[in-house]
This record gives structure tokens, C-alpha cells and sequence, in this order.
């Protein structure tokens, strides 16, 4: 779940922030630095022959390069290498954003309903099972 709430109006300026913080909150978060981030992605994108170079990273990070913004294409595999998919989330609409919370929300749910039925009705269903 991201750390950072975004609303449906957001002007892309305050967008590319939320972007920026949140590719550097996850590095931090999985303790990987702008190399490592820059090798992984050259290699999962087998770009050996154009590497994805440190300084590109740091680009898309920094508060002051606005000219620089970290490519749609590479988010997914940008959170699957961070284990983090705050950038992602960053991006929906607010009706998909919904959409996630309501799956997300789906096991407690489940687990308060379960916990609502009666003792014996719970019985009955587990010897079911």
C-alpha cells in the first residue's frame, strides 16, 4: 500500500513530486542505492548495450530534474525489483484505486463475517470442509 495519497485532481507537478519521493522512499526502504538499482534494471531489461546508468536513476529521484521523469514503462519493473508498489499505485484512478482497496480488504472481510456466525454454525462448516 503506498505511503503517499494522491486525489484524482492532482496537478502532474505535484504528481512528478509524489513520483520522485516515492522511487526514493522505496530505494531506502529496500536499502538498494542508485547502482544497483541502474545494474538490475540494465540486466532485467537486457540492455547491456544501453545501460540504465546511476546518474539516470538519480535523475528520476532528485527534486531538481524536471526534466528528467522516470518512464511509465519501467514502473513495474521498477517496484517488482524494489518489492515495493507504492509508484504503481501512485498512477491509478481513483475508481481502480478503489477497485485494489476493496480486493485488498477482501480476507478481513471474510475473517469478520466468519467471526460473526455463531459457535455451532462455524463448527458445522469446518467438519464440511
Amino acid at each position: 500500500m503506498s505511503i503517499f495519497e494522491t486525489s484524482r485532481g492532482l496537478p502532474a507537478d505535484d504528481l512528478d513530486a509524489l513520483l520522485r519521493k516515492s522511487l526514493k522512499c522505496a530505494m531506502l526502504s529496500r536499502g538498494m542505492n542508485e547502482e544497483e538499482l541502474a545494474a538490475e534494471l540494465t540486466k532485467r531489461l537486457g540492455r547491456s548495450d544501453n545501460p540504465v546508468t546511476p546518474g539516470l536513476v538519480n535523475a528520476w529521484k532528485a527534486e531538481t530534474k524536471h526534466r528528467w521523469h522516470l518512464p511509465a514503462k519501467l514502473v513495474p519493473v521498477i517496484c517488482e525489483i524494489l518489492g515495493n508498489d507504492s509508484i504503481q499505485r501512485l498512477l491509478l484512478n481513483e475508481k481502480m484505486r478503489q477497485s485494489l482497496d476493496l480486493g485488498e480488504s477482501v480476507p478481513r472481510v471474510v475473517s469478520l463475517l466468519r467471526s460473526a456466525l455463531p459457535q455451532k454454525a462455524r463448527n458445522k462448516r469446518i467438519r464440511k470442509a
